[in-house]
């Protein structure tokens, strides 16, 4: 039943967008040329537009068959009235369906009584009706389907019905132009040419600017429905690895998903009827002059180019029809089919890439220089024709291998998964599952702090990696759980789709990205860097001393959460107590306690507090293991469940430049606070037993408040770090 949706999809589509063109170019035409062919050419436009309205009728009515059976689930439904009453009545779509039908129904009882309406309102005010009518039937198709089911809905309905348009005045114009022109071309009106020529002049300036706003509204949804990140990677990258990441993120989907194979062909279609309409404005449109006689070989070079034009437009729309059926790569898997991947963020601290890379950049921009001169400058000149040919050739071939030679430069290998997006979000619980994970299967290899030091490692024709340097997360997380599925390729590393489950390997790569990152924060220090955050850490779910439940993203956004009211003892949905709402997100002081090692910070902490949140920071504790809760009533949350995945997470970022640590948690300190600012960052951490100048460094807590003051006049530098590992 696919090919049947597509096939009636593309009927609607393509009978929408010829009637908005084809009122739209009657309208451009000069309003006083009443000769032959231009009565002709109006009376012919105008005469396909009801069966044009009858098409998009029975092709509604088709597909209003095809989503009643769709929504029930039930075959037969394509035959039952009261499942199309109940679409109907009851969906979106239905009532999207009804406003459209009802604007078609109109269109044909005016095209139905144009004449008497065109001899009292004149037919120039009838056409604009009409246009104005194609133009809300057309616009109104973005409120359903992928237009009203992505979000934000009121930039990807705006996005959709600009496209439609913009595609409508443009390519629907594309049959009425194709009939003038050949017209033209017969040659039996001497009057039409130049009528005809003016037109496609204006054309031209109309077109001009629809492929743009094509362009523009096609790259909004593009990236609306590609899932493109709009969070910053949840790693340790700098900010051209970030970049790079999200870049290189976004266009991934184009090779890896159906939905955008197809976008693929709509944009390689579209590049040739760009060129062949470029033929036509910059090679034969100038010879058209204003002359009727002696131009028939240009007229018919016209018409054969406006076919083939239309031809792959029609084409075109056999795509956009198919897009509408075919599940957007937002929400589909994507499946890498090539062997390598390009990415700058994973070559460019290599030695000499940056050199490789600007060199054959050099290369084939001057390759392409030469070709642009020596294609403008003609045959003129002193180059004869078998030396304009070698330099072309010789342009060309410079061309082409500075291309292969940067891209090669910056090409990585890539498997299927590698673009995999993850099943498991980037939270304590998940690295927590993770490290458990590694320290069964993993480090007899790899060793107990991932230095590939493991007791099987010497007896490996290859050492293990050492997970503990950058390179670890230069990987996409796809990569890693295509190794851990399958293996490594060129290694002794064996899979272990046999040992764990997805959801299992997905906890392992959530781990490695946390351990990686555990080892770049190691220049963490208790004053910030300004202007510069990094490090998203792991979100967390957790209940505290007032049987409050929440999240480590939700308290600091401020979000609503159940609480328990202890005057009460009644459940209640409220804003969380212990927020004010003077700032949209707090930040927190994270602060991870011993006792009796941490007893007098958490009474200092909890006398300051007032103060804490008066500057917008909130305090969340969390016991280290083996550590009870404190005896002391703290007026912050101090978190009861949840506790013992947080501090598993969060000791992978305790290590330090002087104190790296011998096994994958590392050696746990009696006491770490971390600072993390309104978007979600950490941006500072105390670790007082560690040297005599962090000893005292958050002791002193005017210190600590000024680097939260400091944070708090920060811009957001970055988008907030991304839920998921990529």
């Amino acid at each position: 039943m696919e090919w049947l949706g597509t096939m009636l999809r593309w009927l609607q589509l393509t009978s929408g967008v010829v009637l908005l063109g084809g009122f739209a170019l009657l309208l451009l035409a000069p309003a006083d040329h009443t000769s032959p062919a231009a009565t002709r050419w109006r009376r012919v436009v105008m005469a396909v537009a009801p069966w044009l309205l009858a098409l998009s009728l029975v092709a509604a009515v088709g597909l209003l068959m095809l989503q009643a059976a769709s929504v029930s689930g039930r075959g037969e439904a394509v035959f039952e009235g009261a499942e199309w009453l109940r679409l109907l009545e009851r969906t979106r779509y239905g009532a999207v369906w009804q406003v459209r039908q009802a604007i078609a129904l109109l269109m044909l009882l005016l095209l139905l009584a144009r004449e008497p309406l065109f001899t009292r309102f004149g037919e120039r005010a009838v056409t604009v009706a009409l246009l104005g009518l194609a133009v809300a039937m057309n616009a109104s198709a973005a409120f359903s389907g992928h237009g009203a089911a992505t979000e934000p809905v009121w930039l990807a309905g705006t996005g959709h019905a600009l496209h439609l348009l913009a595609a409508g005045a443009w390519a629907g114009a594309l049959p009425a132009l194709a009939y003038g022109v050949y017209l033209a071309a017969s040659g039996h009106d001497p009057l039409w040419r130049p009528m005809f020529a003016l037109l496609l002049r204006r054309f031209s300036l109309l077109a001009t600017i629809c492929v743009a706003l094509i362009v523009a509204s096609g790259l909004l949804i593009t990236y609306l429905q590609f899932g493109a990140p709009t969070r910053w990677p949840a790693r340790s990258d700098d900010l051209l690895g970030g970049l790079m990441t999200v870049i290189e993120r976004s266009f991934a989907p184009l090779l890896s998903t159906p939905f955008g194979l197809q976008v693929l062909a709509k944009l390689v279609l579209l590049a040739l009827v760009l060129l062949l309409a470029a033929r036509i404005r910059w090679v034969w449109m100038p010879r058209l002059g204003s002359g009727a006689h002696g131009q028939g070989g240009v007229w018919r070079a016209v018409a054969g180019l406006l076919r083939v034009e239309l031809g792959i437009v029609m084409l075109i729309l056999v795509f956009a029809a198919g897009l509408t059926g075919t599940l957007p790569a937002a929400h589909d898997q994507m499946v890498w089919p090539l062997p390598f991947r390009l990415s700058i963020a994973a070559n460019w601290g290599q030695k000499g890439v940056a050199l490789k890379v600007a060199g054959a950049a050099l290369l084939a921009l001057g390759g392409l220089a030469v070709l642009w001169h020596t294609a403008w400058s003609g045959a003129g000149g002193n180059v004869t024709p078998g030396g304009r040919r070698i330099r072309l050739g010789a342009a060309a071939l410079a061309t082409v291998a500075g291309l292969v030679f940067g891209l090669h430069t910056l090409s990585v290998p890539a498997y299927p998964d590698t673009y995999r997006r993850t099943d498991i979000s980037y939270n304590a619980v998940s690295v927590a599952r993770g490290a458990a994970l590694f320290s069964r299967h993993c480090i007899s290899c790899h060793g107990a702090g991932g230095k590939g030091d493991g007791p099987l490692a010497a007896r490996l024709p290859a050492k293990p990696v050492d997970l503990t340097e950058p390179h670890t997360a230069l990987h996409t997380a796809g990569d890693l759980f295509w190794w851990l599925t399958h293996g490594k390729p060129q290694t002794a590393m064996p899979g272990f789709a046999q040992e764990m489950t997805p959801e299992q390997r997905w906890d392992v790569v959530n781990f490695l990205r946390a351990f990686s990152a555990g080892f770049q924060a190691r220049i963490l220090t208790p004053q910030i860097v300004p202007g510069q955050p990094w490090l998203g850490p792991p979100d967390f779910d957790f209940v505290d001393q007032f049987e409050q439940t929440g999240s480590l993203k939700t308290y600091r956004e401020n979000k609503e959460s159940k609480a328990v009211s202890r005057e009460s003892g009644i459940c209640q949905s409220n804003p969380t107590p212990l927020l004010n709402e003077e700032r949209e997100n707090k930040a927190v002081l994270l602060v991870f306690y011993s006792l009796p090692f941490s007893e007098q910070r958490l009474g200092k902490l909890a006398s300051a507090y007032p103060q804490l949140r008066a500057r917008d920071t909130e305090v969340l504790s969390i016991a280290l293991p083996g550590t009870k809760p404190p005896s002391v009533r703290l007026p912050f949350p101090l978190v009861t469940d949840g506790a013992q995945e947080a501090a598993a997470a969060y000791l992978l970022f305790r290590r330090t430049l002087g104190n790296a640590g011998k096994t994958v948690l590392g050696e746990v300190p009696p006491h770490m606070e971390l600072l993390i600012d309104r978007f979600g960052y950490v941006r500072a951490r105390w670790l007082p037993q560690d040297g005599e100048e962090q000893n005292d460094a958050w002791r002193d807590l005017q210190f600590l408040q000024r680097q939260i003051e400091q944070i708090h006049r920060e811009p957001a530098i970055l988008p907030p770090p991304d839920e998921h590992v990529h």
